[in-house]
């Protein structure tokens, strides 16, 4: 029985994978993350301790 369960959600994942790329091309792709990758990075630059997740939704929005 898990290992429908396990089909049933490696397929919904695939679905989602495949809307989240809507026709862009693998580049396109890798650049959009890339983009958010730099973000994320600097946010842990700045703030190396971390912190809550409301603290790091601020940070984002901060900038």
């Amino acid at each position: 029985m898990s290992g429908y369960i396990l089909y049933l959600f490696l397929g919904v994942l695939g679905v989602i994978f495949w809307r989240a790329r809507a026709g862009r091309t693998l580049d396109r792709l890798l650049d959009d993350g890339d983009h958010l990758h730099r973000r994320v990075l600097a946010i842990g630059k700045n703030h190396p301790k971390g912190g809550t997740w409301a603290d790091h939704k601020r940070w984002r929005a901060e900038g």
